[in-house]
C-alpha cells in the first residue's frame, strides 16, 4: 500500500473479473492515443494480473497504486521512441517503480529497438531514485545474442531472469555479458549492477488472459523473463512499503545512490543456485527471496 508502480506494455483489460476492482491512478495510450484503458494484444492484462489481480488469481502487491502506459502496438511491437516518452511519463507521474517486461512474453515477440533514446529515459528516471525492472529477454537457447536485452543492460537497472518451477534457470532466459570487450565498446560491469541481477519465477505462470475478440478464457498459462519482472517489481514493492523512506520522494529517497544500495541488498539476500559462489551470467546473483530482501533493508 502507498506505493506507485507503472507498467509500460500493450494496456491493461479492466473488464476482466479479476481486475474489476482496479482503479488506475494514471493512464496513457502512446500507441492509439485513447482515452480509457484497453488491451488489444493481451501482454499487459497478463503482467498488471501477477502484479493486482483479485478473484481466482492472486496478484502479489495487489494494493499498489498502478499506473499503465500503452507503448506496445496490437502487433506486439514497439518504437524505441514511444517506449521511451511511456518510461518519461512515469517518471513525471511521480511513481515509486517502473515495470518493463520487455524483452518477450508469453508467444509474444516484442521488438525493442536498443537506442539511447529509450536508454537516456531510464536513467533519467533512476536519477530521481525510480527503480527501473526490466526483462533479461527470452533468447536465452541456441539464438542468444549474448546479452541481456535493452534496457535491462542499463548498469543501475534491476534485470530479471527467469527460473523454472524446480528453480533452475528456464531455458530461454538471456545471458549476460559483463566482461569488457573491444568492439562494440563495453566496460565490464561490477557489482552490483552484473547482468542478470536476479532470477524469479518464469515458468508455467498463472496469468489472466484479456478479452479480446469475444474470447471467454479468462485464465492460461505463460513463461518468460516478463513475468519474473513482475516478481521483482511487487517484490520491491513490498520493501518500499516497509521502508517509505526509500521511495523516490522519501527521506532516504530521491538519488540514484539509494537505487545503488538497494541492488547491493538485493545481490546480498538472494538465494545462490547449488555450488555458485559467485554471480552467474544466466542466474545472477541468486534466485528472489522477499522476506530476505525486507530483513536486509532493516
Amino acid at each position: 500500500a502507498g506505493v506507485h508502480v507503472c507498467i509500460v506494455d500493450t494496456g491493461i483489460d479492466l473488464q476482466h473479473p479479476d481486475l474489476a476492482h482496479v482503479e488506475l491512478a494514471g493512464w496513457i495510450d502512446f500507441v492509439n492515443d485513447r482515452s480509457e484503458p484497453y488491451d488489444d494484444q493481451g501482454h499487459g492484462t497478463a503482467m498488471a494480473g501477477i502484479l493486482v489481480a483479485k478473484n481466482l488469481l492472486r496478484g502479489i502487491a495487489p494494493n499498489v497504486d498502478l499506473h499503465i502506459a500503452k507503448a506496445i502496438e496490437k502487433t506486439g511491437s514497439g518504437t524505441d521512441t514511444d517506449i521511451a516518452a511511456a518510461v518519461d511519463w512515469c517518471t513525471d507521474s511521480g511513481v515509486d517503480i517502473i515495470s518493463l517486461s520487455l524483452g518477450g512474453g508469453q508467444g509474444f515477440d516484442f521488438i525493442l529497438i536498443e537506442t539511447d533514446e529509450l536508454e537516456a529515459a531510464v536513467n533519467r528516471a533512476i536519477d530521481q531514485g525510480i527503480f527501473v525492472v526490466a526483462a533479461a529477454g527470452n533468447d536465452g537457447g541456441s539464438d542468444d545474442d549474448g546479452d541481456v536485452a535493452s534496457p535491462g543492460s542499463v548498469d543501475d537497472v534491476i534485470c530479471v531472469g527467469a527460473i523454472d518451477t524446480d528453480g533452475s534457470i528456464w531455458s530461454n532466459s538471456s545471458v549476460g555479458s559483463n566482461g569488457w570487450q573491444l568492439f562494440p565498446p563495453k566496460v565490464a560491469r561490477d557489482d552490483p549492477d552484473m547482468k542478470p541481477e536476479l532470477v524469479a519465477p518464469g515458468e508455467k505462470l498463472a496469468i489472466l488472459n484479456a478479452q479480446i475478440d469475444g474470447t471467454d478464457v479468462l485464465y492460461a498459462w505463460g513463461s518468460g523473463t516478463s513475468g519474473a519482472t513482475v516478481w521483482v517489481s511487487g517484490a520491491i514493492a513490498h520493501l518500499l512499503e516497509h521502508r517509505p523512506d526509500l521511495a523516490h520522494n522519501g527521506s532516504s529517497g530521491g538519488s540514484r545512490e539509494t537505487v545503488e544500495d538497494v541492488k547491493g541488498w538485493i545481490q546480498n539476500s538472494v538465494v545462490p543456485k547449488d555450488g555458485q559462489v559467485e554471480h552467474d551470467e544466466y542466474y545472477g546473483y541468486g534466485r528472489l527471496k522477499v522476506d530476505a530482501l525486507i530483513a536486509t533493508a532493516g
